[in-house]
């Protein structure tokens, strides 16, 4: 039987893992924040990162598809295949964002972003050509090590990771003048691409115990196209949630006070990454733990556990002197933002439980094979955090508590689509495992 103490022990590793990748950005920030023209550096290095991570959300749901398909050795060697033709695709489009007009028309004529910031971007878009194929190597073999249970070398990958990046940004911040968006640039680039090496090496026993696994003779062997109608609906889920943060920052673009807006918001988001890491790691725990419709209970209960503490630590975090102390002491970050970041971060408090929420119903709905209300849910969130944000700024409210009202709004609501595609869904799939199966000859 499936216990809390189980769940706990395989998810704090995952868990872990997330929170040590929320870490590097405010760490980067830190390094950034002490270097001339701070304002300016922290509005591009938001703009290379978010622009970076748009770039590779097609690999970033490899973790899941994986976890839940790499079975045998045919399973392997196609999606191997996959995860290669991807990651060369996205290198290509990386390469033209940082080196042709695209990053212009994108920046600047679709998003309004000024154009001091932009000429700040493209030299860090230059230096993470490289950053899709890191990660989409390192998610699909990450995804091979949970399915095989060992969750401990997932994070200390990223315990590698992290110790290469703060090296190498602490290291250029103190001894050379490289602006500090491409400082971030160079340490984020230059530490998944050690952590993807590390994960060569640590995932082989697992990978050759797939491979060790041949087709069995009533199985039906994965197609690309199955691969596809798998892995597309959450590869365009992971576009439109990264999609959110541009929406957002094209209309922080357009306040009065843009460019503190936009040095605030990466702080923000930063934050908001590191109290929903745990939320983040739950989806994988569910597909790896939910056997049967017991355990998928005591899922659910502890789902609204870590939910509920995760958005209680914000709060206190949020509303206390420590986000003073964060502000001042670990990031160091411009007075100018101080009052941007604090109200920023009190009105996003409810976000870790909804996102907790969120990753449990998604996860459910890749056990019954649903990943398509998975993306319906994300358009439905998308176009809610863009609405929001267009109301708000027509009604003159602020632009950064608009900004962490519409995310909160945006998942939110996705989560509400989620549980109501869940809830039938889950009936249908009980009643047709309920259905005898004909015996065997």
């Amino acid at each position: 039987m499936l216990t809390h103490r189980t769940i706990f022990f395989f998810w704090l590793p995952l868990a872990l893992s997330w929170l040590l990748m929320t870490f590097e950005g405010p760490w980067v920030q830190g390094v950034i924040g002490r270097k001339d023209d701070a304002e300016l550096q922290l509005a591009a290095f938001g703009l290379v990162m978010s622009l970076s991570v748009t770039i590779e959300a097609p690999v970033i749901m490899l973790l899941a598809t994986g976890s839940a398909l790499t079975r045998n050795r045919h399973a392997y060697r196609v999606l191997w295949r996959f995860v290669m033709a991807l990651n060369i695709i996205l290198t290509i489009v990386h390469i033209l964002m940082a080196f042709t007009p695209l990053l212009d028309g994108y920046l600047g004529g679709l998003l309004g972003i000024p154009p001091e910031i932009i000429a700040a971007t493209r030299p860090g878009m230059g230096i993470m050509i490289l950053w899709s194929a890191f990660i989409g190597y390192r998610r699909f073999h990450q995804g091979v090590m949970i399915r095989q249970g060992h969750t401990r070398a997932v994070s200390y990958g990223t315990v590698i990771r992290i110790a290469v990046s703060g090296g190498i940004a602490i290291a250029f911040g103190a001894f050379s003048q490289m602006p500090g968006a491409q400082i971030g640039a160079l340490a984020l680039v230059a530490s998944v691409g050690v952590e993807a090496l590390y994960t060569y090496f640590a995932s082989r026993r697992d990978v050759d115990v797939v491979l060790d696994t041949p087709l069995k003779n009533d199985e039906v062997a994965l197609s690309y196209g199955a691969v596809l109608r798998f892995h597309l609906p959450l590869a365009f889920t992971s576009l439109l949630t990264l999609l959110v943060r541009p929406v957002i920052e094209s209309g922080l673009a357009t306040t009065p006070d843009a460019k503190q807006a936009l040095a605030a918001f990466p702080v923000i988001f930063s934050i908001l990454l590191v109290v929903r890491a745990g939320g983040f790691a739950w989806q994988e725990v569910v597909i790896s733990l939910g056997k049967n419709e017991s355990d998928l209970k005591t899922l659910r209960k502890f789902t609204w556990i870590l939910g509920g503490t995760s958005s209680l630590i914000t709060l206190i975090f949020a509303f206390t002197p420590l986000i003073n102390i964060y502000m001042v002491n670990i990031l160091s970050v411009p007075t100018s933002i101080h009052a941007l970041v604090i109200i920023g971060t009190q009105l996003a408090a409810l976000l870790p439980l909804f996102t907790t929420l969120q990753s449990d119903l998604r996860a459910r709905l890749m056990l019954m094979n649903r990943t398509a209300p998975i993306y319906q849910s994300m358009i439905v969130s998308f176009v809610a955090t863009a609405v929001v944000m267009g109301v708000g700024l027509r009604l003159n409210v602020p632009g950064i508590a608009l900004s962490s009202l519409a995310l909160t709004a945006g998942v939110l609501l996705e989560m509400i689509y989620l549980w109501r595609a869940y809830v039938p869904a889950a009936a249908k799939y009980q009643q047709q495992l309920a259905v005898p199966q004909p015996a065997g000859d």
